[in-house]
């Protein structure tokens, strides 16, 4: 992946967008750009660029049943307005799972999308801990309506997400006995992060004091399983005042009932620890896992005061990172390995493989794209534990774990899948067509031209002559570049020639799934 250079600059790149920067810039923000949204940017400024991928998408359709076994809504019908059932729970998991990547492979060219998975690594539930596919679609609501807007906000409401509450005991949490696992997360992962540990239990940024106290301010919650909510209970909670340490400049917080959870978050955002903290997994999401001091210094420090001055905002954070020179920096362009959900719903977007008109036909693709992912250690809606991936925290491989004996054949098959027989599912087969990719290519009857031209579409950075002559060696074995040229011009004066079309669909596609195995393609 090469040495990172040495640009450590957030001024805000001034020139036109260009084919290289367009795709960097999307393939950092999107499961995989097509190349018509890569075109669409080129000759844009980086801030009009940026205007349109901080758009909000549409309204998303809810997750429908997918299983005849419901017997409470019909195969397509949402299940999200019908009351909780024990029985049909597991389908409805099913269903929240693939609706869940189908809004990764429909999405709009935005961030969006991106960030909903970020926010889920970082405020992590697990659903098979939590068990209720009504309230992990909440939970998921709740990811999508702050995913580009106010980080303190979404912090007050998933403090008393239904989802939340039954991860981290939140719903156990009462005076006398109160349950410390939502208070000790909220401050060591969710918001201010540890700092240097000073003493047995203690860290420069909260202490265990801390966490007792914060664990009394939020007794009293309860959950509505009808309406699907948050319930406070005056009963259930300490009424005591709270006094928490010198991190927190020794601050008090008196008994202030069902609105005394949101005077702990402001104590916990008023400090710019927590900004700092926030960026940095903001920054290793998007950008690199590698944060030296000059990078503490030169990016994360003034990305931290663009939060914490905007009251915590997040898009002129991300507007700020990913507009600056430090981001478009020649050396972090696939300087990173995609995880499992980027590399399969990659294919899916790069490649344009159609949908079906049968939703039920699609939520099979997406549930398939969901177990492929779990073949290749990602399972969307279960991280490992509270912490999230470890790609994301663990040093010093981070996202290198990604990448072993067994990821490495599952994705192997999954693309050789996809670039061979397909899946078919109601009748539709989900594969790749070369031929939808060929009016997006110039003078497709060069060989050069052509296998240039597809890396352009599938990688997220050049390749060698080397390995284009290689590419080529597939196409045409041994062969002067004028046989493929002679087959096109075949294939292209009798269309109607299914031999002739088939023989070409079976050199495209193996060069395709060549280029799908190939280190550049893991990258981004």
């Amino acid at each position: 992946m090469g040495t990172i250079s040495k640009t450590y600059s957030l001024l805000p790149v001034t020139d036109k967008l260009d084919f290289d920067k367009s795709r960097h810039l999307l393939q950092r923000c999107l499961f995989g750009p097509k190349k018509s949204e890569i075109d669409a940017l080129v000759g844009q400024s980086v801030s009009s660029a940026l205007s349109t991928l901080m758009a909000l998408p549409a309204t998303t359709n809810q997750p429908v049943s997918m299983d005849a076994r419901d017997l409470a809504v019909g195969l397509g019908q949402t299940w999200v307005s019908v009351p909780y059932n024990s029985t049909y729970n597991p389908y409805r998991i099913n269903s929240l799972h693939a609706w869940w990547i189908g809004n990764m492979v429909m999405q709009p060219a935005t961030i969006f999308e991106k960030m909903v998975l970020f926010w889920h690594n970082h405020f992590v539930t697990e659903i098979s801990v939590v068990n209720n596919a009504h309230y992990t679609y909440q939970y998921i609501q709740l990811l999508r309506n702050y995913t580009l807007g106010n980080i303190k906000k979404m912090v007050y409401d998933m403090t008393v997400n239904p989802a939340m509450l039954t991860y981290l005991n939140g719903n156990a949490n009462v005076v006398g006995t109160p349950n410390e696992n939502y208070g000790r997360e909220l401050l060591e992962l969710f918001t201010i992060g540890k700092g240097p540990l000073i003493a047995s239990g203690n860290y420069t940024n909260y202490t265990e004091s801390d966490i007792r106290e914060a664990a009394k301010v939020l007794t009293g919650w309860t959950i509505n399983a009808t309406t699907l909510a948050g319930v406070y209970n005056t009963s259930r909670h300490d009424k005591t005042t709270k006094t928490f340490s010198s991190a927190f400049s020794n601050q008090t917080i008196s008994n202030k009932e069902v609105d005394e959870y949101k005077l702990l978050v402001d104590m916990i955002f008023s400090n710019k620890e927590t900004a700092r903290y926030l960026v940095r997994k903001i920054y290793r999401w998007l950008m690199y896992y590698t944060i030296d001091q000059d990078v503490e210094d030169q990016i994360i420090e003034p990305l931290a005061t663009t939060l914490f001055v905007n009251n915590y905002e997040i898009k002129p954070v991300l507007v700020q990172l990913l507009g600056s020179d430090h981001f478009f920096s020649q050396d972090f362009r696939g300087a990173y390995i995609k995880n499992p959900l980027e590399f399969s719903v990659e294919i899916f977007r790069k490649c344009e493989i159609p949908m079906s008109t049968d939703p039920m036909a699609n939520y099979g693709i997406w549930t398939y794209i969901f177990n492929s992912a779990v073949n290749m250690e990602m399972t969307l809606g279960d991280p490992p534990d509270v912490a999230g991936w470890p790609q994301y925290y663990k040093a010093p491989l981070f996202n290198e774990l990604w990448v072993n004996s067994s990821t490495v054949p599952n994705r192997t098959t999954f693309s050789n899948v996809m670039s061979s027989g397909g899946v078919t599912l109601n009748g539709f087969k989900y594969v790749i067509d070369p031929f939808l990719l060929i009016p997006k290519i110039n003078n497709p009857g060069d060989p050069v031209a052509l296998i240039s031209a597809l890396a352009q579409i599938l990688l997220p950075v050049s390749i060698s002559s080397a390995k284009q002559s290689a590419l080529k060696e597939i196409l045409i074995p041994g062969l002067p570049d004028t046989s493929w040229t002679f087959e096109w011009i075949k294939y292209t004066g009798n269309p109607a020639d299914v031999t002739q079309k088939n023989l070409i669909r079976i050199k495209l596609l193996a060069v395709i799934a060549t280029m799908l195995r190939m280190p550049e393609y893991y990258l981004s």
